[in-house]
């Protein structure tokens, strides 16, 4: 059962690792200037993979529990941005700056998964991994 724990840590840290690397990647190399709420996304994004990479070396089990709050965090900038860009009618309020447009996507992959979607995407699968492995925990003690 602590194998089945730590594949999922693992897997939660690739995500995470991968976004990160995916997000440097663009913002530096390809020089694109990420938005505002893609800032707050990778505000969630970079600590998770420290906090799951050192949670997982230490073999602190725990560090679900506190990972969880930026993995939803970042869900929810991410599914809020992807609404917008969905239905331009929502507005973005005061996260959007006059000079980038977050509901112009920069990049779409298969002609319909935007960077904001991905986001989502990876947000979700680390908050899922996250509550099982804690789920999986909460079992064991039992």
């Amino acid at each position: 059962m602590k194998r089945i724990l730590k594949d999922k840590l693992y897997l939660a840290w690739l995500i995470a690792l991968g976004g990160f690397l995916l997000s440097v990647y663009i913002g530096e190399i390809v020089q694109v200037e990420p938005c505002n709420l893609c800032w707050y996304q990778r505000m969630a994004l970079f600590p998770l993979v420290f906090l799951l990479g050192m949670g997982i070396y230490r073999g602190d089990r725990r560090v679900a529990v506190y990972a969880m709050p930026l993995a939803w965090i970042g869900a929810f900038f991410a599914l809020y941005q992807t609404l917008g860009i969905q239905i331009p009618s929502l507005g973005y309020g005061p996260f959007c700056s006059a000079n980038l447009d977050c509901k112009e996507p920069v990049f779409t992959f298969f002609g319909f998964l935007t960077f904001p979607m991905l986001s989502a995407i990876g947000f979700i699968s680390i908050s899922a991994l996250l509550f099982f492995s804690c789920r999986k925990e909460s079992n064991q003690k039992s």
